[in-house]
């Protein structure tokens, strides 16, 4: 006789953006894992969102309506406790699932033993304008810290950012014992995993497959994009202990730093930063240099010059096969939805 597979239940929240999460919730309803339920957290009253979902006809669908806003974070904790699943996987509204993602990473899952068990996975980021790129660039190491494989640059390269909210899959227990932190505007998925991680007895993999696209369209805001330095620096200063100082010192320099967009007080910005990385910790020339770079080269000119870095870099490379079956995917999952 044949164990029935365990329920995987995928939490997705949105708000005021119908299309979107239909394409999401089908990307998530074509798994080839077929144990799922699929629980839309609608963040608010969105009568337009609720009626798009409708429309998809499938018992494995329900939507959740929050009587008011509650935020990214705490629409997914909500979904969370309203899930049925032994395991729970994230997605987000804007991102698709290649459609054997929760295959690949169940089959991980069940190799692991114990209640605290997380599943990450590599993905496809999808910018206008730009090759497809997978990311991360490398898997965290056995033995790494979760916070320098986050934010330190390795190898010459910049930093990993490491997975997103739509790569994880964990198990029940373990996101109702470190759930994500309610009222958090930005950062949400690296302070949950930086938690996770520092769970007694966790069992984490990363697959290095990558199981879904990103989307990172420019035109469309979100709360990465516009989160100030002083969100970030906020943040930062209240990780205490799950962040090492040269973890913090990074983050500060290529997080921090990277998202500081001000035109005026510059020089001041750069002051309060720079002083805020030489209190946690022994700065290195590189990290000086680092920051300079930011202080030389805004924003919008950096992220120019690092997009025409990744065309180059990605047309001389060869081409994963990973990427072709994945952009494959998605392409018809598109012309679908």
């Amino acid at each position: 006789m044949n164990t029935p597979l365990p329920l995987v239940s995928v939490v997705i929240p949105t708000r005021g953006r119908p299309q979107l999460v239909c394409r999401a919730v089908k990307s998530a309803l074509a798994q080839t894992y077929p144990s799922i339920e699929v629980v839309v957290v609608i963040d608010g009253e969105d009568a337009e969102t609720v009626a798009a979902l409708q429309s998809i006809d499938d018992r494995r669908l329900r939507s959740l309506v929050l009587g008011e806003t509650a935020g990214g974070s705490e629409a997914r904790n909500r979904g969370v406790q309203q899930s049925n699943g032994e395991w729970i996987a994230l997605l987000d509204d804007d991102d698709i699932w290649h459609e054997n993602k929760l295959e690949v990473q169940m089959r991980a899952a069940l190799e692991e033993k114990g209640d605290a068990i997380l599943i990450t996975c590599r993905r496809i980021n999808w910018e206008p304008g730009q090759p497809d790129e997978v990311s991360p660039w490398r898997v965290i190491g056995k033995e790494e810290d979760p916070g320098e494989y986050l934010f330190c640059p390795g190898s010459g390269r910049r930093p990993t950012s490491g997975p997103q909210t739509s790569g994880i899959l964990a198990s029940r227990a373990l996101l109702r014992a470190v759930p994500f932190t309610p009222g958090l505007t930005c950062h949400q998925d690296w302070d949950w995993y930086l938690r996770a991680m520092k769970y007694p007895g966790i069992k984490a993999q990363m697959i290095e497959q990558p199981l879904y696209r990103m989307y990172k369209e420019q035109a469309r805001p979100s709360v990465t994009r516009v989160a100030n330095w002083e969100l970030s620096l906020a943040w930062a200063d209240g990780c205490g202990s799950i962040l090492t100082p040269r973890a913090y010192i990074a983050f500060l320099i290529h997080g921090c730093m990277y998202r500081c967009e001000v035109k005026r007080g510059r020089f001041q910005v750069f002051l309060t930063l720079w002083n805020a990385c030489r209190r946690h910790g022994d700065v290195r020339l590189s990290d000086f240099l680092s920051a300079l770079k930011w202080y030389a080269f805004p924003p919008p000119m950096r992220l120019r010059l690092r997009g025409l870095t990744r065309r180059l870099r990605l047309w001389f490379a060869p081409r994963s096969p990973a990427v072709d079956a994945t952009s494959a995917f998605v392409s018809q999952a598109e012309a679908k939805g």
